[in-house]
């Protein structure tokens, strides 16, 4: 029996998407899908060692990640000129590495931002590399610019942490993307998992063990501006949801999403 065709009611209070910026569209047509898409707040997690500085560099000066795509790059941190990874980061064009952090000097850059008429002002990333060091105080500007920041034509805005809970809630509940490296002290990974565990179908532990166990300095990234939310090895390979990682018994109400198949 054919199916009635209802009319639609043109009357009807719908709520439609904002139409996505032109540069942000720009610049996300220019890079790969897995990567996170701009404008986001990136929250990195590692303990000593486990490659972040690495990754970090790989952000800016790997053509296949954000090399050539923005304009400025400011890199907050107390030990990147030290760090014998960050060699090549130092002399890169357009990055900017700022040893001692204050408000003072990122208000100024900020205002420098807004003052500058919004068609020729800079597309930008921020980095706070150590973020525990010198943002410990929840008033610190820096933490507050994670609920503003693209008002400053921020594309990326990036906290590096070796502990979750460190960092601000204001960070955590703007961030779009969530990378984590190896983690030393099971409590962190515990703290994670209550944090994801439930947005990745109970299945975090498992999705962690998975992604470091592969290699050396290897990483889960979480895709939370996902719907719904997905889990990468590394950028190369969505792991969840997938015929791999189905959500756990227990989620699988709440989940409610088909699984399919990887794509390679």
């Amino acid at each position: 029996m054919p199916t009635k065709k209802v009319k639609k009611d043109s009357s009807l209070p719908v709520v439609l998407p904002i139409r996505e910026d032109d540069g942000d569209r720009e610049l996300n047509e220019s890079i790969h899908p897995n990567l996170p898409k701009a404008p986001s707040v990136i929250c990195i997690y590692a303990s000593f060692r486990s490659g972040k500085s690495v990754l970090v560099n790989n952000f800016f000066l790997n053509p296949n990640f954000l090399r050539g795509k923005l304009d400025k790059v400011y890199y907050y941190s107390p030990t990147a000129r030290n760090d014998a990874s960050c060699k090549f980061l130092q002399d890169e064009e357009g990055v900017e590495i700022i040893d001692d952090y204050t408000d003072d000097h990122l208000n100024a850059l900020l205002d420098f931002q807004m003052e500058t008429p919004k068609e020729d002002r800079d597309k930008i990333a921020v980095v706070f590399d150590d973020a525990i060091q010198y943002l410990h105080s929840r008033k610190s500007a820096g933490n507050f610019l994670a609920t503003r920041f693209r008002h400053y034509n921020i594309k990326y805005l990036f906290y590096v942490s070796q502990s979750f809970r460190a960092l601000d809630t204001k960070v955590r509940g703007n961030s779009k993307g969530v990378i984590v490296m190896k983690i030393a002290n099971l409590k962190e990974l515990e703290k994670l998992d209550e944090e994801y565990g439930a947005m990745l179908g109970g299945r975090f532990i498992d999705l962690y063990n998975y992604a470091l166990g592969d290699q050396p300095y290897s990483f889960l990234y979480i895709n939370i501006d996902a719907n719904p939310v997905e889990a990468y090895l590394r950028f190369e390979r969505q792991i969840y949801p997938s015929s791999e990682f189905a959500p756990s018994k227990k989620f699988q109400s709440l989940v409610g999403t088909p699984i399919e198949e990887n794509k390679e």
